[in-house]
């Protein structure tokens, strides 16, 4: 818990030196609609991931269109006091830039009812800040999944190590089989040279009898 928050507060502390939300003008469906932008400390499909789980989380499924995941009807205290469609992309930012990924929404308020500065400013101002705040619950979701999958490497190779012990079981146990077979084949080397040489003596003395 305590990596957690340190985590969580290094993110703050980098998201106060970055740039911070604004507005650009995005193409959707042939018409320039208005969007509100964040460059994000992860990669884009970490990003995606992290939006998609926390609006799950909140009872909303994602549908893909036209480059956006769209969530429909979402009530989101944090952006006011309707029901929204929120338009979602995430894309690298940048060829070099691999692990920050440029963040986009959209609102509208029902179908082509898009938000805009000049006509909802403060809904627009409320979205600026939540993506600002976004880069937290997606630092948050990232170390989640690294745990995940480091607790999946540990079973990995906890399983890898039992099946090695008991490969070596099964190896003791062929050795001693082994080594009871080598006595054995010892054991039956020293019996047939006697008989051998008890066989060999029955000849010469039956070859002897011919000089008489």
């Amino acid at each position: 818990m305590k990596y957690i928050l340190t985590l969580i507060l290094s993110v703050v502390v980098y998201t106060a030196t970055i740039a911070q939300s604004r507005t650009e003008t995005v193409t959707y469906q042939k018409i320039n609609r208005q969007a509100v932008v964040n460059d994000i400390p992860f990669p884009e499909k970490t990003v995606r991931d992290a939006i998609d789980n926390n609006m799950g989380q909140m009872g909303y499924k994602g549908k893909d269109t036209k480059g956006f995941t769209v969530y429909k009807g979402v009530r989101l205290p944090a952006l006011g006091n309707d029901l929204y469609d929120l338009y979602f992309s995430a894309d690298r930012k940048s060829r070099k830039e691999k692990e920050y990924a440029t963040l986009t929404m959209m609102i509208t308020k029902g179908i082509d009812n898009f938000v805009a500065d000049s006509t909802d400013a403060a809904v627009v101002s409320n979205a600026k800040a939540y993506l600002d705040s976004i880069k937290i619950m997606i630092a948050a979701y990232d170390l989640e999944q690294q745990i995940i999958a480091q607790e999946d490497a540990i079973k990995k190779a906890d399983k890898k190590y039992t099946n090695l012990i008991e490969d070596g079981q099964d190896l003791e146990k062929k050795r001693k089989n082994i080594e009871n077979d080598i006595a054995e084949n010892i054991k039956n080397q020293a019996n047939q040279k006697a008989e051998t040489e008890k066989q060999r003596q029955i000849l010469e003395t039956l070859r002897s009898k011919r000089k008489h």
